[in-house]
């Protein structure tokens, strides 16, 4: 067993590759009273054009369905399903699909061996009958329908549509309900077997146990277990133009306060940047200029423009980054016409750029008090880099305001699609 120790912050985890793939993370500290542990496959929305494993031909499958069948995986054949089992020692489980991976977790305070290794049973053993997926098309509209009447969900998905044009990352991750009609259990099926492999897969555990036994378990969990051959599964590449899909667009909504989003598309290509690091850059700058310290936060709340700090979001479409600058307000004009007007001069001091890199500092020792921060980030390490980033603190400080400003030279503020939520009435 390996031990990565994280320079700066005196802590340690323990990694290995077991015989059929599957990696494995564990973080033990003993003042944790309660476990956080995820089941990962690398295998999200974004993935619908790939060769499956026993083909050679590029196969299109419909929108939706990594959703589909992280729905589909709570089924199980014989015995209690992971809502009944994970209860009975007061645990509490869960799952989520992103646009790049899928993840079962579970809480618990006890029985963690035990916990570990049903959720180990019920991911990889897949029971599907054709009634059981049409039945859950209706579940899963519904869904989609819910999602409709969210304000903050209609003003994400309409980010996406109106600034790209044909990454992948353009969709709803949930699909459609025209998409999921079109779902079989053959697809279901074909889309488990080629993402659904240990090897495209990692366990991570965190919290206050026997490292050693805890390996063990997990050893003697997969052992008995049989899989295919793997070879890296080969996903349709992605092209997307520099400019918006949509400049602008004004949608009748059921908020009660307008909801504004301007989002800046801004090309990665040329970027000699780390993922991490590349998100730090753009946090650290678009926090300065819109957060509640900055001086647009002071002057349009004096002015009645806004009442809430404007808030920030990223997305990494690994074409592009979609920057996106939120808020909600009555006065969305003034909102907006504020907001291009900062976007003409982007700038940041050296005062400001050091400050956040204190910020920053201290948000990453905070987050190792917190059972689920910590397998967050190494739940993002292995997504996006393939391995746990040893020195996170190192990152931070090694960050330069000279090259900031390079990739301000990136940003194009024409490149730019504005959202506007009115209320319907």
């Amino acid at each position: 067993m390996k031990k990565i120790k994280i320079k700066g912050l005196d802590e340690v985890i323990c990694y290995e590759k077991l015989d059929n793939g599957l990696e494995v993370y564990l973080f033990n500290k003993e003042s944790f009273k309660s476990s956080y542990v995820t089941f990962t496959t690398k295998y999200g929305s974004v993935y619908n054009e790939f060769i499956p494993i026993g083909s050679n031909k590029m196969t299109s499958f419909p929108k939706g369905i990594a959703h589909f069948l992280e729905h589909k995986v709570f089924a199980v054949k014989d015995g209690p399903d992971p809502m009944e089992f994970f209860s009975r020692s007061g645990a509490i489980c869960n799952a989520y699909t992103t646009f790049d991976n899928t993840t079962y977790l579970f809480y618990a305070t006890s029985k963690l061996k035990e916990n570990i290794c049903y959720l180990l049973d019920y991911v990889q053993d897949l029971f599907l009958t054709e009634e059981a997926v049409e039945n859950e098309k209706s579940i899963i509209s519904e869904e989609i329908h819910m999602y409709d009447d969210r304000p903050s969900e209609v003003l994400a998905e309409k980010i996406r549509l109106n600034a790209l044009i044909s990454n992948p990352y353009r969709d709803s991750i949930i699909g459609t309900t025209d998409d999921i009609s079109k779902i079989t259990k053959e697809d279901l099926e074909t889309c488990y077997k080629t993402f659904y492999h240990p090897s495209n897969m990692f366990l991570v555990v965190v919290g206050s146990f026997d490292v050693d036994e805890i390996m063990a378990s997990i050893k003697d969990n997969q052992r008995n277990k049989a899989f295919d051959s793997f070879n890296e599964i080969e996903v349709k590449g992605i092209k997307e133009k520099d400019e918006v899909y949509k400049k602008e667009e004004i949608i009748n909504s059921t908020t009660s306060i307008p909801k504004v989003a301007l989002t800046i598309k801004m090309p990665i290509k040329g970027i000699n940047l780390s993922r991490r690091e590349l998100s730090l850059y753009l946090y650290i700058l678009f926090t300065s200029m819109f957060d509640e310290t900055s001086s647009f936060d002071e002057e349009l709340k004096k002015d009645n423009i806004i009442s809430n700090t404007t808030y920030v979001s990223t997305l990494n479409t690994n074409t592009h980054m979609l920057i996106s600058i939120i808020n909600e307000t009555d006065k969305y004009s003034e909102f907006i016409n504020k907001v291009e007007d900062k976007l003409k001069n982007i700038s940041i001091s050296e005062e400001d750029f050091n400050r956040k890199k204190k910020v920053l500092i201290s948000n990453e020792i905070f987050a190792y008090e917190y059972a689920e921060q910590i397998n967050d980030i190494i739940l993002d390490d292995i997504l996006y880099t393939g391995k746990v980033e040893d020195n996170p603190i190192g990152v931070i400080e090694n960050l330069k305001l000279e090259v900031l400003n390079e990739i301000i030279k990136k940003i194009n503020s024409k490149n730019i699609s504005k959202i506007i939520l009115k209320s319907k009435n």
